[in-house]
């Protein structure tokens, strides 16, 4: 390789993995020179979080095969940071306008437990994550729902490679028309390939539109498998999430290629220092004024031995001599130094604190400092939700309302009918810090006391019951509660009628008598201790 940069697996043969037939049938040529640079752009982006960044090697002449190791820590620190915030899902909640409905607010026990079903069978939390990831590398991601009366309610999240988008002039908020384009089956031969090809738009008549085709790897339609078909939604169901950029970037940014030059630099130090210890190990040797007959083949075994002869030829009368060239390592300390600040840079740039155990080193790691610590990364996702929650608020409403368009759906989920009511949505951020979950838990606990939670609410929140398995376990509680009571109430009874019990009765108030007695006479002394005093 010698001084060249490390030279991409993927190289122009990536490109392959854009459809262009489809992109040249379905989108403007004004538009699709510059999206497809994009996709290239993202393809790269992709193989630097899977592979590592490049950077080039040094020292070699050709008779030495410099290292290349390629350190991974923009995919370690990105997906801590997706971790962090989506490894505990978000709470998404379903609740009546109305709260003193009792009829709404049972229909809007029955949309949440619907919403829930439809995110357990599409495995929601899992690909939520995932798309996290997708979105922080490829700039923006897609959330695209699908309702299917032989399937029920489908979720897909679309990966920036997969689709393309276009918002009302008037609306940025609203989709004019999403395509999506996604391979079901890869090949080598384009011609094997497979990709599903769904497009939603808007109608002039303010339906939206859908028709879906399988092509292959070229563009080429195989089957038609839905024409173009009026949905009776009035909107595209579907969103975009971008992640971070600024006003009217409808690309987003990628923390990707935030991280990679940091990362290239970090690897091409740490793989010179590598070539420089191998190097020590097996250090250079040298001989001076010696014999070309008596080094002509010298053993380098362990415990070898070397019967050197100076060289008579020498015009000179010198002796003979050994030695090896050893690097001194002298530089290691301000090498430590340049890695830790070139990977604290990187932890810094997207606000991911550094808790390794060397970077902790002397820290009290208590529930508080932990708190503070990650505090940055808090606001951060804090942050990418002002993106996320009013797109996962609309996916959530399009479940419900889709399911009222298409109530076929409803039977997959045990659900009849959904009654109209007035309801909202709310999210709200779960992050796997300990101490807040238990400051929280004991907050939601002494709130049930002051009875100003329900138990129901506790229940869902905290240990993540439905409404049939909340019901089963109150009446639960209430048969042990009455139990206990009955077996309090289950003493002998007593004959308030009998000498004894009458005797008890009156001894009881004589004592009582006698402790007021006392208790005023106590008084009437104090009393006139103080007049004489005073």
């Amino acid at each position: 390789m010698g001084n060249n940069a490390i030279e991409p697996t993927e190289g122009i043969t990536s490109y392959a993995l854009i459809p262009y037939g489809i992109l040249n049938r379905e989108i403007s040529s004004a538009t699709r020179s510059s999206f497809e640079k994009e996709l290239g752009e993202i393809i790269k982006l992709y193989r630097v979080y899977k592979e590592g960044a490049d950077f080039l090697t040094e020292g070699t002449n050709g008779d030495y095969v410099a290292a290349t190791l390629r350190y991974k820590n923009a995919k370690s620190i990105l997906n801590k940071e997706a971790r962090f915030l989506y490894s505990k899902t978000p709470d998404i909640l379903v609740n009546a306008l109305d709260i003193n409905n009792k009829k709404a607010k049972e229909t809007a026990d029955i949309y949440q437990n619907l919403v829930n079903k439809v995110f357990k069978k599409n495995k929601f939390k899992h690909k939520l994550l995932r798309a996290a990831k997708d979105c922080f590398i490829g700039k923006r991601i897609a959330i695209m729902l699908n309702f299917n009366p032989n399937t029920g309610v489908g979720i897909s999240f679309v990966k920036s490679l997969e689709f393309y988008y276009e918002v009302d002039p008037y609306e940025e908020n609203k989709l004019s028309k999403i395509i999506t384009f996604c391979r079901v089956r890869d090949s080598e031969n384009l011609a094997d390939v497979r990709i599903f090809c769904k497009k939603y738009w808007m109608g002039e008549d303010g339906y939206c539109y859908v028709h879906e085709d399988m092509c292959d790897g070229s563009g080429v339609i195989i089957e038609e498998v839905t024409p173009d078909t009026r949905t009776l939604f009035e909107y595209i169901p579907a969103t975009v999430v971008i992640n971070d950029g600024l006003l009217g970037d409808g690309q987003g940014e990628s923390e990707i290629e935030e991280l990679m030059n940091d990362e290239s630099w970090y690897s091409k130090l740490a793989n010179a220092d590598m070539d420089a210890e191998r190097k020590s190990m097996n250090p250079t040797k040298y001989t001076m004024d010696c014999s070309p007959e008596s080094t002509s083949n010298l053993s380098t075994a362990a415990g070898a031995y070397w019967d050197l002869q100076s060289d008579q030829n020498s015009a000179t009368d010198k002796q003979g001599s050994a030695g090896i060239l050893e690097p001194t390592m002298a530089y290691k300390d301000a090498l430590k130094v340049t890695l830790d600040r070139i990977k604290n840079t990187m932890y810094e740039k997207v606000d991911v604190p550094n808790v390794s155990s060397e970077a902790l080193q002397g820290v009290v790691t208590s529930g508080k400092t932990l708190k503070a610590i990650y505090w940055g990364l808090i606001v951060r996702c804090d942050e990418k939700m002002l993106a996320w929650e009013p797109a996962l608020e609309f996916m959530t409403e399009t479940i419900i309302e889709g399911c009222k368009l298409y109530p076929e759906c409803l039977s997959f989920y045990n659900v009849d009918k959904l009654e109209d009511i007035d309801y909202e949505v709310n999210i709200t951020n779960n992050y796997p810090l300990p101490e807040d979950e238990i400051e929280e838990k004991t907050m939601d606990n002494t709130e049930v006391i002051n009875q100003n939670m329900s138990r129901r609410a506790y229940m869902k929140k905290w240990r993540g019951l439905t409404d049939e398995e909340v019901t089963e376990e109150l009446k639960q509680i209430a048969i042990e509660r009455e139990i206990l009571e009955d077996s309090y109430s289950g003493l002998p009874e007593i004959d308030n009628t009998s000498p004894q019990f009458k005797k008890a009765g009156n001894e009881a108030e004589n004592e009582q008598e006698n402790g007021d007695e006392n208790q005023t006479i106590q008084g009437e002394t104090e009393e006139q201790t103080i007049d004489e005093t005073e």
